[in-house]
């Protein structure tokens, strides 16, 4: 290793996770940092083969900085950045050593407590400073810098829940972990998969009644015209009438479309905030074949 590596590492170290407390991470900034300097900064990654990813290994932590694409945005999509190329939009942290979150985060700080729905992790968030650490025990798993509260303009569209937001939701953490997922089946295939959702949720609800289950339905990039509330409702009310579950524990969603018809069934609870959708297809991109499903037991194209 050269000098000017040995003297690179060596700042690396002193700038540990303690500096967590402004949002500019070692002179990055998310959203307003460039690749450009990045690399001034911190020199070449050890990884770089992703177009919008650069690996950086250093003696205490692994980073990965992930950079915008440029691409425009796209109507109905969520997510991504109304940024030109090559611009940080996010710095995610993963320590080497433990470190106890009573040592990492600043004192006295008001941080958004958010559980999560299926592990054990509890996330610390900083939204006016867009910093995030994920903790398990004692101990910080990983930490995130990202846009902050005041970035929200940047943003191309918001995320959209599969269900209202219950007044009361603490739980704020999206568990993206669906119960279980599968494609263009025949509607028998698909009630053996919903028998065992049903039973799930049965199970759950016997020792907590908050518990409730999602049905979202992403129609293909070529489909029928409102196929995807369709066979979310088919679904739905299969359970309902066949299964006798309670319809008011049952949410069923068109998530949009994506280039495979798909399904996803998700376990939540009342207090936990609900699944959103991640369409992959832009409406405008799609072809909606101007005829309706008739059937339940209809394939959608």
């Amino acid at each position: 290793m050269n000098p000017k590596h040995i003297l690179l590492s060596v700042c690396v170290v002193l700038l540990s996770l303690s500096s967590a407390s402004a949002k500019s991470w070692r002179g990055i900034e998310p959203l307003r940092s460039t690749r450009a300097d990045v690399q001034r900064l911190l020199g070449p990654p050890v990884d770089d083969k992703s177009p919008y990813m650069w690996i950086y290994d250093f003696p205490e932590e692994r980073v990965f900085i992930n950079f915008s694409s440029g691409q425009p945005c796209e109507e109905g999509l969520p997510g991504g950045w109304k940024l030109p190329k090559d611009i940080v939009v996010s710095i995610d942290i993963n320590p080497k050593a433990e470190r106890k979150w009573a040592e990492v985060l600043t004192p006295g700080k008001n941080y958004n407590q958010i559980r999560a729905a299926h592990t054990q992790h509890v996330y610390y968030v900083d939204s006016e400073e867009g910093i995030t650490f994920t903790v398990m025990g004692d101990f910080v798993q990983s930490m995130k810098y990202g846009p902050t509260a005041k970035d929200k303009g940047y943003s191309c569209s918001e995320y959209k829940y599969a269900a209202p937001v219950a007044q009361g939701a603490e739980l704020k953490r999206i568990d993206q972990a669906a119960f279980d997922s599968f494609g263009n089946v025949s509607y028998e295939d698909a009630q053996a998969r919903l028998d065992n959702f049903a039973i799930q949720i049965l199970e759950l609800k016997k020792e907590d009644p908050k518990w409730r289950g999602y049905i979202v339905v992403y129609a293909g990039r070529r489909s029928y015209l409102g196929a995807a509330q369709f066979k979310a409702n088919c679904y739905k009310n299969y359970l309902v009438r066949v299964r006798k579950m309670d319809p008011a524990s049952l949410f069923a969603a068109d998530g949009g479309f994506r280039e495979e018809m798909e399904v996803q069934l998700y376990l939540g609870r009342s207090d936990y905030y609900p699944p959103v959708f991640l369409p992959t297809v832009s409406p405008k991109k799609a072809t909606v074949i101007r005829r309706r499903l008739k059937s339940c037991a209809d394939r959608l194209q």
